[in-house]
């Protein structure tokens, strides 16, 4: 075969898997590099005994149908359509998710209902600028009380940054914009219906979201995936990226390189290295890092939802997700288990704390609000997911886009997914574009 057919990867996440899966359909030969022992990156799915969890509230949203019907076709009848709905928690009370008026309506007092309903109108009838960033989103599409109740805490917690730093396109698609005709018509609905939105309807494998990815892995055939491995240097010479040197030395020729990882491994993995001033344009990019905190309950469920966000800035963790709300496989018939995402470096728990300790915190807040039952408790297990998602403010978009204009200029490196391509998306859209990239790659 061409050897312009052959494509090495690094990265054995989601994006790595999707363009290695592609490739091989398309007839190209594939090796992939993964520096830990397990396939899957940030979209695993672990079994501890009786119990199975992700490493995020990872769901599928049929926005490709192309992607939808790939993933059919690897997963069969494994592939579930679940229909559950997501709940906000603030101030001892649940809130649907997306915001819904008539929600509100009954949960909060006159004056604060009127600030929200005459904020929305006005925003509808006046002609709103352009967004600068996510708070000017947030107050367009709720109004100034709402947001700052729900959506800016939120946010800010999430990301660690404040809300006027960072960039729209954080939102992934999920803030929907109220209009005075929904304001009504919310108004004198009798049923609330998240159906069709991206939160209460959606694709999940019966064994969990790490399921899709270890499908893509047999199919291109674990001989093709080499575990444990680390790549120290990817040497480059007149434009091209040549060969890329493991963590044992050996160096190993390149003729197509797919880069899935982070951007500051790439630059300062490169030999030679880049410019001292693309290099310095590393110092203003950031990437969050979360513990997911799995708590086993002797209990059938804990909620009957999707996922509850938790904007109050006091509470050590942004979402809970339940697993067995996903498939009933997850989790025994008589337990459950509550998964919940922790947020640790800048404006988060502090890295350095002990699994322990975080654990306490994440259970003294559950327990205070009165949310969980302590004697319920059967076992808990921490694990970090480091790089989880880019940080993506304002700010690092000019440094983004200045590292990414000499990269470019490398012939035959390509980048895909969340983390090299600096960008909040969802796995629909790293398989899409993994697909074009494989296409252009065929056709070059």
């Amino acid at each position: 075969m061409n050897d312009k057919k052959k494509i090495d990867i690094i990265g054995g996440g989601p994006a790595g898997l999707s363009v290695g899966y592609y490739a091989k359909k398309m007839g190209m030969n594939v090796t992939i590099y993964e520096s830990t022992s397990l396939i899957g990156g940030n979209c695993k799915t672990i079994i501890d005994g009786e119990f199975r969890y992700d490493t995020g509230a990872h769901r599928l949203h049929d926005k490709d149908s192309m992607v939808t019907n790939e993933i059919k076709s690897l997963l069969g009848d494994s592939l579930l359509k679940v229909s559950s709905p997501s709940k906000i928690y603030f101030e001892g009370r649940f809130f649907n998710f997306p915001i819904n008026i008539k929600d509100i309506f009954f949960k909060f007092d006159i004056k604060t209902l009127s600030k929200i309903l005459l904020q929305n109108i006005w925003i509808r009838l006046k002609k709103s600028k352009s967004p600068q960033h996510f708070k000017d989103v947030a107050y367009y599409s709720y109004g100034k009380t709402i947001s700052d109740m729900f959506l800016i805490p939120y946010t800010e917690k999430l990301w660690g940054q404040k809300a006027d730093m960072l960039d729209i396109s954080i939102t992934g698609g999920r803030l929907k914009s109220l209009d005075l005709k929904s304001i009504i018509i919310d108004m004198f609905k009798r049923k609330n219906n998240n159906s069709g939105h991206y939160e209460g309807d959606f694709y999940y494998p019966v064994s969990g979201f790490g399921e899709i990815f270890d499908a893509m892995g047999l199919s291109i055939g674990a001989n093709n995936i080499q575990l444990n491995s680390q790549i120290s240097y990817i040497e480059h010479k007149e434009k091209n990226i040549t060969s890329i040197i493991d963590s044992n030395g050996a160096c190993l020729p390149i003729k197509n390189l797919v880069y899935t990882a982070s951007l500051d491994h790439l630059l300062k993995s490169l030999n030679p290295k880049p410019p001292q001033k693309i290099m310095d344009h590393l110092d203003n990019i950031k990437y969050r890092s979360i513990f997911i905190c799995a708590i086993y309950l002797d209990m059938k469920n804990f909620s009957s939802n999707a996922s509850i966000y938790f904007p109050d800035s006091g509470c050590p963790f942004t979402r809970i997700y339940e697993p067995k709300n996903r498939s009933k496989k997850m989790s025994p018939g008589n337990k459950t288990c509550l998964v919940i995402e922790v947020p640790v470096g800048e404006n988060g728990l502090d890295d350095s704390l002990s699994k322990k300790t975080i654990y306490e915190k994440v259970l003294n807040y559950l327990v205070d609000k009165k949310l969980l039952d302590p004697e319920k408790i059967i076992n808990y297990k921490l694990v970090k997911v480091n790089n989880a998602y880019p940080v993506i403010s304002t700010d690092s978009l000019i440094h983004i886009e200045k590292m990414k204009e000499y990269l470019l200029t490398i012939k035959n490196l390509h980048l895909v997914g969340r983390n090299s391509d600096f960008e909040y998306i969802h796995t629909h859209d790293i398989m899409r574009r993994s697909r074009l990239l494989v296409n252009k790659m065929v056709s070059l």
